[in-house]
């Protein structure tokens, strides 16, 4: 089986959650209001109340024409007293970052991943844009478009936030 055959139902679910409440990219580019807009993300992605599915880690800086940073994200099962770990994993640099008030957003190619069939299918191929929103009233939010090719990202514009985070989320402008 080819491997537009294999990743034709990750491209479908992911299309259906855009259309199910990530929202649509915002066009244009942003200036940085500062110099130096980063945004550092520790936490865990709900999925539905009370079940926590990703846990994230992300650092990422921008200068005038450099972004630099690094994401990592593992596969959990949390809700109430179960945590169990599962064998899912996804690695790569961080290569764009916009800074939008209290909403940053990054683009990062999967550059490890696991388990092995997963790292075939994805690893050096795609890319994932990854929305994070702060919330004033202390309730963090995230979402996510892809992992897609990685030709179809053309820079990191912010989209839709449906999933809430736990954790922490410091974002610099």
């Amino acid at each position: 089986m080819s491997f537009r055959a294999h990743l034709r139902p990750v491209i479908a679910a992911t299309l259906l959650l855009v259309a199910a409440g990530s929202g649509t990219a915002a066009a244009g580019t942003v200036k940085p209001a500062s110099s130096a807009p980063s945004l550092s993300v520790n936490g865990d992605v709900e999925l539905t109340p009370g079940l926590e599915v990703f846990h994230v880690v992300t650092n990422s800086q921008r200068s005038e024409d450099t972004t630099t940073g690094q994401f990592t994200g593992a596969g959990e099962l949390k809700s109430g007293a179960v945590n169990l770990p599962i064998p899912l994993s996804i690695a790569g640099p961080v290569t764009c970052l916009t800074v939008r008030g209290n909403t940053a957003a990054f683009v990062y190619p999967i550059t490890t991943a696991q388990p092995p069939l997963l790292s075939n299918l994805l690893v050096n191929n795609t890319s994932v844009l990854f929305t994070v929103t702060k919330g004033a009233d202390g309730v963090n939010h995230v979402g996510f478009v892809g992992p897609l090719p990685s030709g179809f990202f053309h820079g990191c514009q912010p989209t839709g936030t449906p999933f809430v985070f736990h954790g922490t989320v410091e974002i610099t402008r």
